[in-house]
């Protein structure tokens, strides 16, 4: 069975979808998440502890950004950004295995797809002085688990 990546965007806002889904395999997943990890910015660790809370403390195979501010979910997009210009640019994952050229395409294709989805939430490009995404009008979540 394949691990995949579940990405879902629910929102109230009239003329968005209900629900939108794309999978991802676990190699796509590791290789986006860990780079989002590595490109966080100094003074952001709680933001990224908050991205990742589900994946690294609760042994749970995803990352919600459900409850994270409009400041942390945009810092996390920002990162998702950065690690993309970095793995096209050298070709090499976060933790240093270099992939080849086809397998890079093709990721990074990937990995666009869900920077566009991320634009889609209503967080994007709030100002980065919001305290509290304090409406549940959005959700984003990256789910690795077993596909049936």
């Amino acid at each position: 069975m394949a691990r995949t990546i579940i990405i879902t965007l629910d929102f109230d806002t009239p003329g968005r979808p209900a629900r939108s889904a794309e999978p991802f395999s676990t190699d796509v997943f590791d290789v986006i998440a860990e780079a989002a990890r590595k490109h966080f910015r100094q003074g952001e660790e709680a933001c990224a502890r908050h991205c990742f809370l589900a994946l690294d403390e609760h042994c749970q195979e995803y990352i919600s950004l459900d409850e994270v501010d409009s400041a942390c979910f945009n810092a996390f997009v920002r990162a998702c950004e950065a690690g993309l210009v970095e793995y096209r640019a050298t070709s090499t994952t976060a933790w240093g295995r270099r992939h080849e050229s086809r397998r890079v395409q093709h990721y990074a294709w990937e990995w666009s797809e869900l920077i566009k989805k991320l634009h889609g939430d209503p967080r994007y490009g709030q100002p980065r002085q919001a305290l509290q995404y304090a409406h549940r009008t959005g959700k984003v979540q990256l789910r690795r688990g077993d596909e049936q």
